[in-house]
């Protein structure tokens, strides 16, 4: 009986690989990978699926149907055969009930989380625009994961751990020297216009204090925006007072008050506590 079954799942897995993706599944893929390997990504194709990795993360985007085609961006993480399976079911329950948008599963084979989401594409431009959004959903609910893997192993409320305060939304603000806004949150930020972006964030604080939080402006050829002298790995440190009355915190602004300080293209604003990342803001200035 044993040896049967592992005949029938050889026979599925090549049934698997010799399925070919249909032409407008095919051509999806195609731009995809353009766009991608044009942003800068790393990309690779494994049988009828796409890999990309962005920021230090591996996703991988597998697709299927025709008109509209299907495509399901998957991320891997806390591979936890040597860890807390309890944990991580916790993990996975905790992103299921609180980011509706992703799927959260463990893989029982190398008992891994397994973080996706589920999108049909139309065009070209509906193929870019949903890869940037859903992998930055997954980018976000990555973040969560190591948190709360973190808070479920130490059995401990997330106030008395090491970063004892949640974010769940950050504003981006174009701003001069004096905190005027120049551009209205929300609104497209024009190169020319710009000067210093400030961001404020959306928050729940655990446990009241003194905080000093770590930014990075990240640019758009990976860089980190800082003084040329500065040996921090942070463009600059925010010392931020938080209450449990408050749920928004201006973090400061980096820029000059030249205008057109930024040129165009795809930034993102990486925060830190004790060195440990704790949110990924990212914004597009045109």
């Amino acid at each position: 009986m044993k040896k049967t079954l592992i005949i029938m799942l050889l026979l599925l897995i090549s049934s698997m690989t010799m399925a070919q993706l249909s032409p407008g599944a095919e051509g999806v893929r195609k731009k995809m990978a353009e766009y991608a390997r044009s942003e800068g990504m790393i990309t690779n194709y494994e049988g009828d699926a796409l890999t990309i990795r962005r920021d230090t993360l591996d996703y991988a985007v597998v697709f299927g149907g025709e008109n509209p085609v299907y495509i399901e961006i998957r991320l891997y993480d806390l591979n936890i055969s040597d860890k807390n399976p309890e944990s991580i079911a916790k993990t996975a329950n905790y992103i299921n009930l609180h980011r509706s948008a992703v799927k959260a599963s463990i893989l029982p084979i190398n008992q891994t989380l397994r973080l996706s989401v589920e999108s049909f594409v139309n065009d070209a431009q509906s193929v870019i625009n949903t890869l940037k959004k859903n992998m930055d959903i997954l980018a976000e609910a990555w973040l969560i994961s190591r948190l709360k893997y973190d808070e479920f192993v130490e059995n401990q409320p997330f106030a008395s751990l090491r970063i004892p305060f949640e974010v769940y939304s950050a504003d981006i603000a174009n701003v001069d020297i004096n905190d005027v806004i120049l551009t209205d949150i929300g609104s497209d930020i024009m190169s020319s216009d710009t000067q210093f972006i400030n961001t404020s964030l959306a928050m729940i604080v655990y446990e009241e204090g003194e905080y000093q939080i770590g930014i990075k402006f990240i640019t758009p050829d990976g860089k980190v925006s800082k003084a040329e002298d500065d040996g921090s790995p942070y463009s600059f440190v925010s010392t931020i007072k938080m209450t449990q009355q408050q749920t928004s915190y201006i973090t400061g602004g980096w820029g000059s008050q030249n205008p057109g300080t930024w040129g165009p293209g795809n930034y993102r604003i990486e925060y830190y506590y004790k060195d440990k990342p704790f949110y990924i803001k990212r914004f597009e200035i045109k």
